[in-house]
């Protein structure tokens, strides 16, 4: 017996980036090739990254009751914002699907670490202090998810992906699943990320994944595919999207920004943070991708990297897109957003959806900035210093993350 599959489309997005509050705001920003990274905000933090990529001038406040505020940790937080914008741009009716009906798929790498890392520091000062009997339902990394479903009344798949910098990419794959197969009418997907702790900060520098030096100008520090890259900025932020079937948007007469169409997720089984030198785990998430989608090499139009500006990391991804695009890659366009916005970890793969949805809305490629001197392995054909205006119908965001996670998204637009 054949099985019909529902197509999955996007029929709202929200996002708080390094920009700040709204997918408008950052959207105009990474047009106009600008960088949201500056100094480090808190002094203790410079020693482990001098440069960061951080929302400006937020108080949750301003957006959630005190009580929230009060039960959450700060990238709950995030994400409950911008699911708030990604459920008002969709328009959704009054008579939404049944609690039962509706999923969440949340991907996060590290969860609650801010208040963690704070009770661990409140115990080593006082080791017989009482914890917040809150401390672990803020921290544990499905709390964002938890409180989507709180927030919005929403009773039917609610999981949370930790797969480090892949996992907003695995969890928005993933979601595709249930819509394909009909379990759910209607999923909030996304990620959400605030990794700036000492425990997360120090670890990631003893790694060497951050940048610890640059040009004077620390806007400048995120140089993804520069020969001189050495290290990523750290960023925080949430985006979500709402991911509904395509005939259940065109009956309500929803804005549709996009399809998806393609998914793969696959593991380097190779190194506990160092990505495959070949990139082959990378090369097996993007094929499967291709054929989930029903889709070959050469139907690719424009490709979102991955792109953090690690050494390693990028060198991996270029490889990986030579073996499966080959001589195709000449003429695709490539660029990376994380030169605007630093690395969101596990947020990374909805944001960079959200940016890739736009391009296919408005026919437009941010740049790749700080790449003066492109790495002679890197992609021939990067989109760099400025927007291109390109004519995209699919395009592939690559996210990829330390234990070999890798996650492989293809977006189509739909006329």
């Amino acid at each position: 017996m054949t099985v019909t599959k529902s197509r999955v489309v996007v029929t709202g997005i929200g996002a708080i980036t390094p920009f700040g509050i709204g997918v408008p705001r950052f959207w105009d920003a990474l047009l106009k090739g600008q960088s949201a990274i500056q100094e480090t905000n808190r002094s203790e933090w410079r020693k482990w990254t001098p440069a960061a990529a951080q929302i400006p001038e937020f108080d949750p406040l301003d957006h959630l009751s005190k009580k929230q505020v009060k039960n959450t940790d700060r990238f709950t937080q995030l994400a409950l914002i911008a699911a708030a914008e990604a459920v008002s741009d969709a328009g959704l009716p009054e008579d939404w699907p049944p609690p039962h009906r509706m999923g969440i798929s949340v991907g996060t790498a590290y969860g609650g670490v801010n208040t963690l890392g704070e009770g661990a520091g409140d115990l080593a000062i006082n080791s017989v202090k009482r914890m917040s009997p809150r401390l672990l339902s803020k921290s544990i990394p499905n709390a964002a998810a938890s409180a989507l479903a709180m927030q919005h009344k929403i009773q039917g798949p609610v999981m949370t992906y930790t797969t480090a910098c892949a996992a907003s990419a695995n969890a928005i794959g993933e979601a595709m699943y249930w819509l394909e197969r009909g379990e759910v009418d209607l999923v909030l997907a996304g990620g959400a990320e605030y990794l700036f702790s000492p425990v997360v900060l120090s670890g990631l520098r003893s790694a060497g994944a951050i940048a610890t030096s640059g040009p004077d100008d620390k806007s400048a520090w995120s140089r993804p595919f520069d020969l001189n890259r050495n290290g990523m900025v750290a960023g925080e932020g949430s985006a979500i999207m709402v991911l509904e079937s395509y005939e259940r948007a065109l009956a309500r007469g929803a804005k549709i920004y996009g399809e998806l169409t393609g998914y793969g997720a696959s593991n380097d089984a190779y190194h506990e943070t160092a990505p495959h030198p070949n990139g082959e785990g990378a090369a097996i998430a993007i094929n499967r991708a291709l054929e989930t989608a029903g889709l070959a090499a050469k139907d690719i139009d424009y490709i979102n990297a991955h792109a953090t500006a690690t050494p390693a990391g990028d060198k991996a991804e270029s490889i990986a897109l030579q073996e499966v695009f080959g001589d195709l890659l000449t003429d695709i366009p490539v660029n990376s957003i994380k030169g605007a916005i630093g690395h969101l970890l596990g947020s990374a793969g909805a944001i960079e959806s959200i940016s890739c949805l736009m391009s296919l809305q408005t026919g437009l490629i941010p740049p790749t900035l700080h790449c003066p001197d492109p790495d002679p392995i890197a992609p021939a054909n990067l989109v760099l210093n400025q927007a291109v205006r390109h004519e995209m119908t699919n395009v592939l965001t690559n996210s990829f993350g330390f234990g070999g996670q890798n996650g492989a998204l293809i977006w189509r637009r739909v006329v």
